[in-house]
């Protein structure tokens, strides 16, 4: 069942997804201090494996060094050159390709300078990278710009979410980078309602489910939605003739969580994707997809491979779900950029989590633009935040 009993208002404006300058606040007050699913650990296959990026226009270098994956600013102490521009591969140290400045690999303070006693009386160690808080959670890695961001896998853990333990059971089947035209809140807010599903998905999706098959579930930094997977039949079917296999309880079920403010996850109980939905700019966004399908350690490598196989196919039903979302939502952005409106927008009961994840936005924009508007009177569940750190290991 929706929370609401009343339609909701649209709380933020069309500058919110246009503007260049609610663009930069945004960036400060949003996005830098939260987490963001950036890679998976299998990008990082080996010692020295590394993976360069940019997040909201920094430079991020992602290093492993043993089993624990290190992050920096991929920028040189030195002249303040990139470290490197290859956008991954195996380094066997921090290393500047421009004048050859190495870095110790758990601290990031200089380990090595050319010529050392040209600058004198500079010392080994007085300078260094700046270090970029990492964390992984099963098979994702996730990146903050922030210092003082809690941990955000005991966070989860507090609202009954295990990232982790869901992911680590599962191998990651695949990944993918798409880059659209569209604000990245227009991107997320269409995976958190159902209500285009008729018009958007009818050959997919075909229908949204019923009031009564939906529950939403709204904590401060994460919305849950709960529905049938029955909508997508043939994927139940097969789905549960794999899971009787295995003796593997077959619960039938679709779970959508939002992990605010850029990341989403979509489960069945054999298939999870994740979408990182990375801004570039007020009007482009970097999608990074990634899906794994589950492995059981004590089911048969038939099993496994069969298991592994169906993630494939799986995949390429989600792919499609995606597209036809991305040759709509540039409509959207149009649509936003336009220099009038009918109205200030509305949004239904059965798009919710929407207005949740504006009051979340606007609570850190440090501004009040719906002065005008009625209040929300969505139940948000408690969660309290976890702030000891956790090691971002890969096992």
């Amino acid at each position: 069942m929706f929370l609401s009993d009343t339609h909701l208002p649209q709380l933020l404006p069309p500058s919110a997804y246009t503007d260049p300058t609610w663009y930069i606040t945004e960036r400060e007050h949003v996005l830098a201090p939260a987490w963001h699913a950036v890679a998976t650990t299998s990008q990082f296959p080996r010692d020295g494996s590394f993976l360069t990026f940019d997040l909201f226009g920094y430079p991020i270098v992602l290093r492993r060094h043993g089993s624990v994956i290190r992050g920096f600013l991929n920028v040189c102490a030195h002249r303040l050159a990139k470290l490197t521009s290859q956008p991954t591969g195996y380094c066997s140290a921090l290393r500047c390709g421009y004048h050859g400045w190495e870095y110790d690999e758990v601290s990031g303070a200089t380990k090595k300078i050319p010529d050392a006693p040209s600058f004198k009386p500079l010392e080994k160690g007085m300078l260094g990278l700046t270090s970029v808080r990492v964390e992984t959670c099963g098979g994702l890695v996730f990146a903050t710009l922030s210092e003082d961001a809690p941990c955000m896998a005991q966070s989860l853990l507090a609202c009954g979410i295990d990232v982790a333990c869901k992911i680590s059971s599962m191998g990651c089947l695949g990944m993918r980078e798409i880059y659209f035209p569209v604000n990245w809140k227009v991107a997320i807010e269409n995976t958190l309602e159902s209500y285009h599903v008729e018009e958007v998905h009818p050959r997919t999706f075909k229908r949204a489910p019923a009031e009564e098959q939906c529950s939403h579930e709204l904590f401060p930094s994460v919305s849950v939605f709960r529905g049938p997977g029955d909508t997508v039949p043939w994927i139940q079917r097969l789905e549960g003739v794999l899971l009787s296999g295995a003796a593997v309880p077959h619960t039938g079920g679709y779970r959508h969580t939002h992990l605010y403010p850029t990341c989403t996850l979509a489960e069945t109980d054999t298939f999870t994707i994740v979408l990182s939905f990375l801004p570039e700019s007020a009007d482009r966004t970097r999608l990074f997809m990634s899906w794994f399908g589950s492995q059981r350690a004590g089911a048969s490598a038939v099993w496994n491979s069969l298991i592994r196989s169906w993630g494939r196919v799986q995949s390429g039903f989600w792919l499609k779900v995606v597209n036809e979302d991305l040759s709509m939502l540039p409509t959207v952005q149009q649509g936003l950029a336009s220099p009038s409106h009918p109205g200030t927008g509305l949004i239904s009961r059965r798009e919710e989590r929407i207005t949740h994840f504006q009051r979340w936005i606007l609570d850190r924009m440090h501004t009040d633009t719906t002065a005008t508007q009625p209040a929300t009177t969505l139940a948000t569940h408690s969660c309290p935040s976890a702030a000891s750190p956790m090691e971002n290991v890969l096992t």
